[in-house]
Parts: structure tokens; C-alpha cells; sequence
């Protein structure tokens, strides 16, 4: 889980800093429009899309230093809700990202981050899960 924590904050400062960059494919594949086109004829849609974009990059970080914390704190000492509250966080976080991207039929190779960050999250409650859920 703590790997997953890190991995999130990572994915974040990129959704942060580089947002232009990382949505250009997502921007096309939904519009139909390349950014820069869509940029000349409606530059203040096109801002409000880059800035919803970096507004969920630090969603994502405040999620990643939260992970990093349960993990670090609760979640080694084996507390139940420690474990219902990453399940139920990470099954919004993931979720929510595969459900868009399918919604808008893009596949390609953002959706691999997705799916490896949903798979961080079932390899890090799945090995604790026993020993965690049958403590009173």
C-alpha cells in the first residue's frame, strides 16, 4: 500500500506540472480537436479543461500523502477501518479513472497507469487481508 501511496503522489505532481502534455491524447480522442486547435478558437474552455485536470492532481497528492499516513500509522497495526477505508478510497480513485476512460472509448496507454495503480491496490489489501479482517 505504501508503494501505491507514492506511486499516487508521483502521478499527481505529473497531473500537476505536466498537465498539457499528459492530456493532449485524452483532449483529442474526446473532442475530436487537437488541444492547439481548440486552444486558438476557445482559449478560455480550453484553460478550464487544463485547470480541472490540475485541480485533480492535487486531489490525487492530498490521496497519496493520506495513503502514505493510514499506511504508515493505522494500517501496520492492523486496524480494520484502515483496511475498509483503503478499500473503499482506492475503489473510488481507480474506479472512477478506468470507468472514464472507457466511458470516453480511450484505451491507450494512460489506461495502463490505471489499471496498474487498481492493481497496487488489490496486491496490498488482498496479503494483509486475512490477518487484518479476522482481528475483533
Amino acid at each position: 500500500m505504501l508503494f501505491m501511496g507514492f506511486f499516487i503522489i508521483i502521478m499527481a505532481i505529473l497531473w500537476i506540472f505536466v498537465t498539457e502534455i499528459m492530456f493532449v491524447s485524452d483532449f483529442k480522442w474526446y473532442t475530436g480537436q487537437t488541444y492547439a486547435s481548440y486552444l486558438a478558437s476557445n482559449p478560455e474552455f480550453a484553460e478550464i479543461y487544463i485547470i480541472t485536470k490540475k485541480l485533480i492532481g492535487f486531489i490525487l497528492l492530498g490521496n497519496g500523502i493520506l495513503i502514505i499516513y493510514i499506511t504508515q500509522k493505522v494500517y501496520r497495526q492492523g486496524e480494520k477501518w484502515a483496511w475498509y477505508a483503503l478499500l473503499v478510497g482506492g475503489i473510488i480513485n481507480w474506479g472512477t479513472f478506468i470507468i472514464y476512460k472507457i466511458y470516453i472509448g480511450y484505451l491507450g496507454g494512460s489506461m495502463i497507469t490505471f489499471v496498474f495503480g487498481a492493481l497496487l491496490l488489490i496486491l496490498g489489501l488482498a496479503f494483509p487481508a486475512k490477518e487484518i479482517l479476522k482481528r475483533k
